[in-house]
């Protein structure tokens, strides 16, 4: 009888995970303030330490663990830039920022991407919509992980191109949090 509440623990940790999607591993990336679709309650100043560190805090918001990014439709794209330390062209793998915030139900006229170091970039729909930005999970196919690039890399296409040093500032990466407006 003592393993009777093991089982039933495990059980409901399956079930949350199939009725709660994107939340069955831990959460690398969490889509807070506009945003319709809610797989997890409101900010606690406890649980939610890191964000905390960060003030960030919301009424609901939707995390993503690395399970549920891959579930949304991958793009592969090479990306270059003229910048120093820059290794050549690197193989980038991972979902559309735009696919993203569609699975969050995000709304509203803007979006602030941040880092981990609290870098936050501000885009608006029509910056979102110039380009195919990838939240880029792998680079040379090997995932990103937290103390390097990750967990998350915000790129876009640089296909035969070398992008300048302008540009590259504008990839966020270490992307752990973002906020719709």
């Amino acid at each position: 009888m003592r393993g009777l509440p093991i089982i039933f623990a495990v059980v409901l940790c399956f079930l949350a995970g199939a009725i709660l999607p994107g939340r069955a591993g831990e959460t690398v990336l969490t889509v807070a303030g506009s945003v319709e679709n809610t797989n997890r309650g409101a900010f606690d100043p406890f649980f939610d330490g890191f964000l905390k560190y960060h003030d960030k805090e919301f009424d609901k918001a939707f995390g993503f663990d690395v399970a549920a990014l891959a579930t949304l439709p991958q793009q592969s794209i090479k990306v270059n830039a003229d910048t120093e330390d820059w290794p050549g062209v690197l193989a980038m793998e991972g979902p559309l920022l735009k696919d993203v915030l569609e699975a969050a139900g995000a709304t509203g006229k803007s979006v602030t991407v941040y880092a981990l170091d609290g870098f936050g970039l501000q885009m608006d729909v029509e910056k979102i919509a110039a380009r195919d930005w990838v939240l880029a999970m792998k680079v040379n196919g090997e995932p990103l992980g937290i103390g390097g690039l990750g967990p998350l890399w915000l790129v876009y296409d640089t296909g035969d191109r070398v992008a300048g040093e302008d540009e590259e500032k504008t990839w966020v990466w270490s992307v752990f949090y973002i906020e719709a407006e």
